[in-house]
């Protein structure tokens, strides 16, 4: 390559990536597959955080491809370092609760599938059924505080940003009711240095249809150190089904020679 033809592919290079940069912006799912979400929330000190995980409604999504394997964040460095830093200088870390959700808000209620959410829920909360009617309810009120996050922070300059906000729509107490995503579905916050599971639900049959959720096998865990992880439980390898059948089969050999003694 040419050193002419090297510059021309360095100058679009470096236009893609201003470009992309510029164009980067947290999304809620008001025009479908809205971004991962995790939010902090301290009611005490009227203080939230909003954090853009980089994954979107669709692929982590129950069987998506970013919801199959494990991940982790940094939240104290990077272009998250920011808003971690000021919202901790603002609120008490032992009245801190968190959610990590994400929503899908595009099309009919009585469309089966079109509208959902995926949320955390608490250790040992009831995963209630929840109307067709109130996953769009729901995805409006959290659509709209990811919206006026959006527009703060870092959100619109980097790739996944992060925000604070003390007040208006983009505080998060505005979607974050009864410990709940506007006080439906499950309780789906957490304090720190604990885990919750993950579950999703979608649009049934009709505004008043009932559906209920699709639980995954994995968990998240926020620590008071800034790493939040996701991890899926372990698939045993065809090694151990292989010792677990011959495991069965030798009990079953015992139990027949006992039977017949």
């Amino acid at each position: 390559m040419n050193i002419k033809m090297k510059a021309l592919v360095a100058a679009a290079v470096a236009v893609m990536s201003v470009s992309g940069a510029a164009n980067a912006a947290l999304t809620s799912g008001i025009a479908g597959d809205g971004g991962l979400v995790l939010t902090l929330l301290d009611r005490s000190s009227g203080a939230s955080a909003t954090f853009d995980l980089g994954f979107s409604y669709s692929t982590f999504a129950a069987g998506g491809v970013d919801s199959a394997s494990s991940a982790s964040w940094s939240l104290t460095g990077g272009d998250y370092a920011s808003a971690w830093n000021e919202f901790f200088s603002l609120a008490n870390a032992n009245n801190v609760v968190w959610n990590v959700a994400s929503t899908d808000n595009l099309g009919l209620n009585t469309t089966v599938g079109t509208k959902g959410f995926i949320t955390t829920y608490r250790d040992g909360a009831t995963l209630p059924t929840v109307r067709t009617n109130q996953i769009s309810t729901l995805a409006t009120a959290f659509d709209k505080y990811v919206d006026a996050a959006a527009k703060t922070g870092n959100h619109g300059s980097v790739e996944n940003g992060a925000s604070v906000a003390t007040s208006g729509s983009a505080y998060a107490s505005t979607a974050l009711l009864g410990d709940k995503i506007n006080n439906v579905g499950p309780l789906a916050t957490a304090r720190l240095d604990n885990s919750q599971g993950v579950v999703q639900y979608v649009t049934g049959l009709g505004a008043l249809g009932f559906e209920t959720p699709v639980v995954y096998d994995a968990t998240f865990n926020l620590s008071a150190n800034g790493v939040l992880t996701y991890a899926v439980a372990a698939v045993p390898e065809p090694e151990t089904y292989a010792l677990l059948l011959a495991g069965l089969g030798l009990v079953g050999v015992a139990a027949r020679r006992r039977k017949s003694a």
